[in-house]
Formats: C-alpha cells, structure tokens, sequence
C-alpha cells in the first residue's frame, strides 16, 4: 500500500474529471469523502511527514476505499460517463466538514458517498437533507438519527434490520427447532433480547426460542459441558461483542463431543470474529453481511491481480465497496441526475454485490433510505459458502 498512499495523499484537494463531453450537456457531480488524515501525513510546506518506508496506519482504511472508487472512476471513464468526481477528506485539519460541503453545494454536487463516522455522518445527513443532495452512508450500521430525511441512505443495515433478517432466517431454515439465544446483561444484548421477543410475539411464536444469560466464566463453562451425543446443538449469540462470541465459540467447540453438530448463529460483527481459527474446529460457524463478495467474478480478478502486481497485497473489503458503490451510483447519477434518491431500488449496474433499498417510514412519511440486501455465510472446517 505504501506506493498508493504517496500518489494519493500528495492530492490535498483531490478531484477526477472525466474528459469526455456530456453527450446531453449535463455533466452531474459525485463527491466522495474518506478518512485520509493528508494534514497529518504532510506538513504545510507539503512536505511527507513519514520515511519512505512508513505512512501513517490512521490512513488505511480512508485509502483503500479511495483506490476502490479511483477504479471505479477509471472504469467509468473508459465508458464515456460524463461525471465530475470530486474527493474530500473527513479528518481534514484545514476545513471542517461543514465548509467542505458547503464546496460540495457550491459547485453543484447531486450525490455523497460517505465513508465515515457516526458523528461526521450525523452532520453531512443534517446537510444533505438541507441542501437536498443525496448522501450515502457507505460502511455504518446505523441511520444517523436522520428522520424525515429522504435524502439519506444506509447501505450497511442497521442491527434492527439485521436482526429483524435474522428471526426471518431462523424461521425459514429452524422452524420446529429449539434455538437456544446466549446473552449477557449488558444493554446492547438487552436490546438483542428485546427485538427477538417483539419478532416472536408478532409472529406467534414462530422460532421455538429460550434466552440463556451467560454472565460469568462457570456459566460459560457449563455450555454444553451436560448434553447428549445424540443432540443437536443450535444457539444464537445475542451478543455484539466479538471477544464473548470468540469465547462462546471456543467453549462449544471443547464440548463438541457431547454433540451431533453444534451450529451458531453470530451477529453481524463476527465478520471481524476469525472464524477460521483452529479451536472453532468442528462447530458450524453462521453470521450475516450486506456485502459478500467471493471474488470470482471478471471485475474482482482484475482489481485482485492489479495488487497482487502493483502493491504485493490483496484488496481489502473496503477497496471492493469502494468500486461496487462508486460504479453503481456513478452510473444512476449520470442517468437520473439529482433525483437519483428516488431511483435507488432495483439492480441496475450491479457489481459484486446486491442490494435491496427501501424507504423507511415513520409517522406515514420517508424517515431516510436503507438497504434490507443481507447474505448469510456459512463456515465449517475450512470451507465458507453462501447460503439462503
């Protein structure tokens, strides 16, 4: 990554023109801000702050979504897409985020990608919403307290629409099974506990489901130390901390003997989880994301061979969603233009993933936009699959 940090941290105001003319006279604009911390890797007489060798890790992650969307930019170019592209970044010391979108209304951008924070996200939606321009939430789960904001979308679901996924994943794939749920009393499995609940006395006791705290190390040590060889093992961990799913993981996979298959169920957050580790070994791993790619298709070859050759590494997550968003919207921008919010359903110019965005209302009227599109993975010994 160190060869594509100095190209593009050089850029402390980065922008991508396309070159061809708009066919209809209309060339829309596309803003995409990204944590790239530039004033903390350059200093004002410009120049790098690091050696040769270093660059500063706070800029990764802002990075590799930038190089998946400079992809995209260079995909759509070859194209004819006539698009302005415009790049900001959020940790910007010189600018705060309200000037830097007050540039963005100023020259008349149509269409935010954000890769950001809560809080950053929280002010660019309040904006958006003012000034009408359509702003993405590209990688937080979670709405931005917008309400009554059509102009805001969430594409990486919330925890209320992927557990609302999940009771209906649990209903279609476990129905009669017993599915033991593994909380804590903290107020986070608190909520996970409730919305379950809610979910099943709406549907009339569709998932057959009993909730188990675990809140100290003899309880976690007591699963699955007393059943049967003969049973089958079906629990859901409602719980987002990664490091109490780790350790129910390894607990049921030391009492895995006492079973004829152990399968968990894990949040969202366990794509962060490791599941490939050894003392898993034997217990069917499952968790849900609204971005799966298996990297077999044309376009994810070709970005995967360019940093095998290019940069000695492989692309991250990030550099995909950067592409995948980038190209997609890019490409509803240019033919819807501003009222691209509107337009956001359906599976024009997919790339390597689905997508399923729909309304949210509240009170009769659209509270903001949010992708429902959830994969269910599937991991056992090696082998990690999608499955319905």
């Amino acid at each position: 990554m160190k060869k594509t940090l100095l190209s593009f941290l050089a850029l402390v105001v980065v922008f991508s023109v396309f070159a061809q003319p708009a066919t209809n006279g209309t060339r829309h604009k596309l803003a995409i801000f990204t944590p790239l911390y530039i004033d903390e890797a350059f200093d004002n007489a410009g120049s790098y702050r690091y050696s040769g060798k270093t660059f500063p890790k706070s800029s990764i992650n802002g990075l590799e979504f930038y190089h998946g969307a400079a992809l995209a930019i260079d995909s759509l170019n070859a194209l004819n897409i006539p698009l302005d592209v415009y790049i900001y970044d959020s940790k910007s010391n010189r600018e705060t985020l309200e000037q830097q979108f007050s540039k963005c209304a100023a020259d008349g951008v149509e269409l935010i990608i954000a890769n950001c924070s809560l809080a950053e996200l929280t002010t660019l939606a309040r904006l958006g919403a003012d000034k009408k321009i359509t702003v993405l939430n590209a990688t937080v789960p979670n709405d931005a307290n917008a309400t009554s904001n059509p102009y805001f979308v969430v594409l990486n679901p919330t925890i209320q629409t992927q557990l609302e996924g999940l009771y209906n994943y649990m209903k279609k794939n476990y129905a009669g099974r017993q599915i033991t749920v593994i909380t804590r009393k903290t107020s986070s499995d608190s909520y996970i506990r409730s919305v379950l609940e809610t979910l099943n006395k709406y549907y009339k006791d569709s998932v057959k489901i009993r909730f188990q705290e675990v809140n100290d190390d003899i309880a976690l040590k007591a699963l699955g130390a007393t059943t049967q060889p003969t049973q089958t093992g079906l629990y859901v961990v409602g719980s987002l901390d990664t490091e109490f799913g780790s350790k129910v993981l390894r607990q049921l996979a030391t009492n895995i003997k006492n079973y004829a298959s152990v399968t968990v169920i894990g949040m969202p957050t366990w794509e962060n989880i490791g599941i490939a580790k050894p003392e898993y070994k034997g217990v069917e791993i499952i968790y849900s994301t609204p971005f799966f790619n298996p990297r077999t298709d044309a376009a994810s070859r070709s970005i995967s061979e360019y940093y095998k050759k290019k940069m000695y590494a492989a692309p991250s997550d990030l550099v995909f969603r950067g592409y995948g968003l980038t190209y997609r919207f890019g490409h509803l921008l240019n033919r819807y233009g501003k009222d691209i919010n509107t337009k956001l359903a359906g599976s024009e110019y997919r790339t390597f993933f689905d997508m399923d965005i729909q309304p949210d209302y509240l009170n009769g009227k659209i509270s903001h936009y949010e992708n429902k599109k959830l994969y269910y993975l599937k991991y056992l010994n090696g082998t990690l699959k999608s499955v319905n």
